[in-house]
């Protein structure tokens, strides 16, 4: 189980990483042109994230077959906390990515901005407290 341990601590660090920093790159961005800079490199970024959480759900099943029936609960959380995360995730990349770049100079921009950022948001709450339960679990 070492090896899946290991591919776990990977795929968090590309992960949660990778979330964390497209979340920060995305936040009060003020012109068109800052808007343009940041969600383009946010967009780099989402394969390395994508990535990471693939890792994560890979290892994890793998992982689940060694825990004891006692972490059945935590486990069960993080699990739901995770199809939150791959559901949060496909809405961002598939629906509201492409509107974004599309939207860059419109009237109906603030909207789908402002709904990536509550989205943005549940993710990286997500992402923070699956990671908390991990820690506290240990």
């Amino acid at each position: 189980m070492e090896v899946a341990s290991l591919v776990h601590y990977i795929g968090t660090i590309l992960g949660f990483g990778g979330a964390i920093a497209s979340a920060v790159l995305m936040l009060r961005l003020r012109t068109d042109q800052q808007r343009l800079h940041h969600g383009r490199i946010a967009r780099r970024i989402a394969p390395i994230t994508w990535c990471g959480f693939i890792l994560l759900i890979l290892s994890g099943v793998w992982l689940t077959f060694d825990y004891p029936p006692s972490y059945t609960l935590t486990l069960g959380v993080k699990h739901l906390l995770v199809v939150i995360l791959l559901v949060d995730a496909l809405f961002i990349h598939l629906r509201f990515f492409p509107r974004y770049f599309q939207q860059v100079g419109t009237a109906e921009f603030d909207k789908t901005y402002a709904a990536m950022r509550r989205i943005g948001t549940l993710s990286v709450t997500c992402w923070v407290i699956v990671l908390a339960i991990s820690v506290l679990a240990m």
